[in-house]
Order: C-alpha cells, then structure tokens, then sequence
C-alpha cells in the first residue's frame, strides 16, 4: 500500500467544496459529509483486504473524496459520475481517480445500458480494487431525510433498494458485486467491517456536528 499524499488529498478536499459552493450551495453540506464517510469507510475497508492485494490508498482517498465532485454540476443524477471523471481529469489528478469518479453509480453501467440513459457509450463498471472500494462503500451509505442525516446499512438493504429501483436482474447484480467485496476480505475481515460499521452508526452524531463546528 502507498502513502496517501497530503497535498493532493488537501487539493481534492478544496475542490469538492469549492464546486458545490459554486453551483448547488445548499447541496454543500451534504455533499461534505458524504464524501468524508465514504472516505473513511473506504480507507478502513482497503486495510482489511490482504497485503497481496496492493491497494493504492492515494488514489483510494482521491477518488472517495471526489467521487461525487461532478454532483452539482450535473443536470441529471445518473449523469454524475460522467461529470465527476471529467472534473477530476480536467483538474490533474490520476486518471485512476477519474474512473472511480465516473464507475461508483450503483454497481456500474455496462456499455449496452448507456444508450438509454443518455450517456457516452462506454462502460463504467468498476473494475479495480480501488473503483470497487469506493463503490462498495457509497451504495452502504443511506441518506435519512426525516432525520438529516447519513447511516450505514448492509447489502441486504442495499439489493432490496436496486431491486425496487432498477428490477430483480440489477438486484442479483448487485448482490453478486457486493458480496465478492465481503468474500475477498475474508470472514474476519468482514466481522470486523460489522463491527466497524455498528460503532460508526452509533458515533455518527457527534462525528457530524463535530466537522460542522470545524468548517
């Protein structure tokens, strides 16, 4: 694993506050504080997974950071990854980072599903370690909007919302994606990604009025 370079992630961190500043302001806070779980999430995730793997946790934190950068500038939601990955390159990060950027949306969109949804034809599947990180750990991210704030959830709620959403064939889909995720850290792993994830929930308040009161 690599270290994560400090001037880059402070960049990152800038631009994604900038740009939801610039266009959608009241989106801004919202779009923080998901990028910092998400982040935190993701980095605690790569941990688990065995030395061999070889996460790249620089790029790992960039793309956690900035995957929804291209959120506010979006006309459409499904389009936001797309917007995401051109902001990313467009400002000189990796490219790397760019496609964790445009392949987080659901469990990807194959090439053959982007003819109807309006977007350029071609695929944006995760692939990587690092892509699959970030997309694992954006789709546990629930947003309560009767109490304003984020909570973590398990894949079970995760297929339930793709299968309500987009349909049983999309739902196997993603329980296939993200339970290969669960299998690859291992079952100690992933006990202590439950764990992890029921000591999150619980601190989450005070996590959240705790970065309000630092901005």
């Amino acid at each position: 694993m690599t270290n994560i370079k400090d001037e880059n992630i402070k960049r990152a961190w800038g631009l994604l506050e900038k740009t939801a500043q610039a266009y959608k302001p009241e989106w801004k806070d919202g779009i923080m504080e998901h990028a910092r779980i998400v982040h935190d999430v993701s980095l605690f995730l790569a941990r688990l997974f065995p030395k061999e793997a070889h996460v790249e946790l620089d790029v790992l934190a960039l793309g956690a950071i900035l995957h929804d950068v291209g959120r506010s500038r979006a006309e459409r939601v499904v389009e936001h990854g797309v917007k995401s990955g051109e902001i990313i390159r467009k400002q000189g990060f990796p490219e790397a980072a760019a496609r964790i950027g445009e392949t987080h949306m659901g469990v990807g969109i194959t090439k053959e599903e982007t003819t109807a949804l309006g977007l350029p034809y071609r695929d944006f599947v995760p692939e990587t370690l690092e892509e699959r990180i970030v997309c694992y750990a954006d789709n546990l991210l629930f947003y309560i909007p009767g109490e304003g704030r984020h909570e973590l959830r398990d894949t079970d709620t995760v297929v339930e919302r793709f299968t309500r959403e987009l349909g049983e064939a999309y739902g196997r889909r993603s329980r296939e994606f993200m339970e290969k995720i669960e299998h690859e850290i291992g079952p100690q792993g992933f006990r202590q990604f439950q764990k992890y994830i029921n000591e999150f929930n619980r601190e989450l308040p005070n996590r959240l009025e705790k970065n309000r009161g630092e901005k």
